[in-house]
């Protein structure tokens, strides 16, 4: 766990170098924060983003990441659902793909 709290906290003293290193602009990452200017570089100066605002922060300048674990997650819940008997056939599946398809 402590080793959560330290990545985290690397992640957060090292934000402005990964802002600067991105491809995205600033302009962009404000809006997607959806946050003034002025606030933006004080949060990036004093290290202050809110845990929701790092998720999207993280989600943007890491996208790799951000796939990858949304790709575990799916696996994670589909796994717990199978487990808990949470299926479907394959001829039901199949059936609401088409009527998705047509729809």
């Amino acid at each position: 766990m402590l080793d959560i709290v330290y990545g985290y906290q690397n992640l957060l003293e090292n934000i402005g170098c990964y802002i600067d290193d991105s491809k995205f602009k600033k302009e962009y990452l404000i809006e997607q924060l959806g946050i003034s200017r002025a606030t933006f570089y004080n949060k990036v100066k004093k290290k202050s983003f809110t845990i929701d605002e790092m998720v999207i922060l993280s989600n943007i300048l890491f996208p790799e990441e951000a796939k990858a674990f949304e790709i575990k997650e799916a696996l994670r819940t589909s796994r717990e659902d199978s487990k808990n008997g949470r299926t479907k056939a394959h001829m039901e599946v199949m059936h609401d793909v088409r009527k998705k398809l047509r729809a």
